[in-house]
């Protein structure tokens, strides 16, 4: 077993997995390797194979239901399940679902490393997948299907491109426009339905973490490398008669295992942003580009120069002449380390708080180094710092000491000379005390400002960013709004 952190580990599908099929008219299933070719899996006639990982019976019970109760043919789905091989949990599982009038395939496999690895059981389910199922769609366990007779609307976009290659966005971000590779990081289209064409010219899902993010990086590349011409290669299309509930993360998990997620997410996403892994992605949205041009220009002859990492096309012109064109994929290092290096902030980028800039810098060299979300001290209301107390104090203490004095010395009962001794001190002492708390001194000079009333005018704290509503569960949900400085 590797280090629970290496991010370069692959897995084994073969080790110790074991492969379930049924059918759409059988009652039961029957037990494979994960290599044995099975005709009735690997060739069901079915409409769309949907792929997702899972450890929850109920939840993927409930998924399934929706699927089959609002499709008019379920024996057009067919449903790729990775779950673990824990004891009794396999056979209870198998148990639930066996009922569904649908077909299935599913591994089992021992648990390994967990979530770090999940990914990449979604490309072994693509790879035993029905090789005739036109769409493709990886999901979560809490997804679920919303509208009636979905599959009835899935398969009129079968003829969408005459070439097959192409994309549905259903998702919640699914009308959303991409102004940088980074922001198809944190907000994929989650639910994105594939078509087997599009996919077969990528050999899997993805490069590494995670299916759904790296699709993205790849339909943005599609879309941009053919900037500054008009014409755009991209091949994605939103619709809007297929919709799914569900679409959150993190439900069910306790606040530590909450954190241990979010750091294991947090190195993926790192790594998701490798040169490599960046290569690979611009590599496939070229491939899908010379597909594209191959469908439709069937003159041209096409060469994969590998040593220079690109496509170099060579055609005819109109008058004749002999052309060549150069597709290349490459990237970058410095680009793309500018791009990464400028983006470490950890607060700026991957929440809505705003926090002071060095704060997102150590924390993410924290999370980097030592795999673990730091801990989090409580911010206390800003009324309560000890500065405002300790004035509230002084000016009382002394307040009562000037009254006995006076009382003793009626001479200077009027003229206040031991008020104005203790405003001096006590200006002399909070004044050097404000400057040891020189990072505090706008909040205090606020503070003081509503005990002394010396100004009526209201203070307003600038902020970088604020969070009108945080929705741990589902990020599209949070609203967040960033603030100009």
């Amino acid at each position: 077993m590797k280090s629970n952190f290496e991010l370069n580990y692959k897995v084994n599908p073969s080790h110790d997995c074991k492969k379930f099929v049924k059918s759409d008219n059988q009652k039961s299933f029957t037990k494979h390797s994960y290599d044995d070719e099975i005709v009735r899996a690997n060739l069901c006639p079915s409409l769309i194979s949907i792929l997702f990982n899972t450890n929850n019976i109920q939840s993927s019970v409930n998924s399934i239901e929706k699927f089959v109760q609002r499709a008019k043919d379920p024996s057009n789905i067919q449903f790729c399940i990775k779950i673990d091989n824990e004891e009794n949990f396999v056979e209870e599982f198998l148990k639930s679902i066996k009922h569904f009038k649908c077909h299935f395939i599913i591994l089992s496999s021992p648990k390994g490393r967990g979530y770090i690895d999940l990914w990449q059981w979604i490309n072994f389910l693509y790879a035993v997948s029905s090789r005739k199922s036109y769409f493709f769609l990886n999901i979560s366990d809490e997804m679920c299907v919303q509208e009636k007779n979905w599959d009835v609307k899935l398969k009129k976009l079968i003829d969408l491109e005459k070439d097959g290659i192409f994309r549905l966005r259903t998702s919640v971000y699914k009308n959303r426009n991409y102004n940088n590779l980074f922001e198809c990081g944190y907000a994929p289209d989650t639910t994105a339905i594939y078509s087997k064409k599009y996919l077969k010219i990528q050999g899997n899902f993805s490069v590494c973490f995670g299916p759904d993010n790296g699709q993205q990086i790849i339909a943005y590349y599609l879309a941009t490398l053919n900037y500054p011409r008009h014409f755009q290669f991209s091949r994605d299309y939103v619709i809007n008669t297929i919709s799914f509930s569900g679409q959150g993360t993190n439900k069910g998990l306790n606040d530590e295992k909450r954190k241990e997620r979010l750091a294991i997410n947090y190195l993926l996403w790192q790594n998701m942003f490798k040169y490599k892994h960046q290569l690979e992605y611009f590599f496939r949205a070229r491939k899908i580009q010379v597909e594209i041009l191959k469908s439709q220009f069937k003159d041209i002859d096409i060469f994969h120069n590998k040593f220079q990492r690109r496509f170099e096309i060579r055609l005819k012109s109109e008058n004749d002449q002999n052309l060549k064109l150069f597709l290349s994929y490459n990237i970058s290092k410095i680009k793309l380390f500018l791009q990464n290096i400028s983006k470490i902030n950890f607060f700026k980028f991957h929440t809505g708080f705003s926090r002071p800039f060095y704060e997102g810098i150590l924390f993410h060299f924290y999370v980097i180094f030592f795999k673990k979300i730091p801990k989090q001290k409580i911010l206390k209301e800003l009324p309560k710092t000890n500065y405002l107390t300790y004035v509230n104090l002084y000016v009382e203490k002394t307040s009562l000491i000037s009254k006995k004095f006076n009382n003793i010395l009626r001479v200077n009962k009027k003229i206040y000379f031991s008020e104005y001794v203790f405003f001096l001190i006590g200006l002399f002492f909070f004044t050097l005390y404000a400057l040891l708390l020189i990072h505090q001194l706008r909040i205090n000079i606020s503070l003081l400002n509503k005990r002394f009333k010396i100004f009526i005018r209201p203070y307003f704290q600038h902020k970088k960013s604020y969070i009108f509503k945080n929705n741990r569960l589902d990020q599209s949900k949070t609203v967040v709004v960033r603030s100009d400085d």
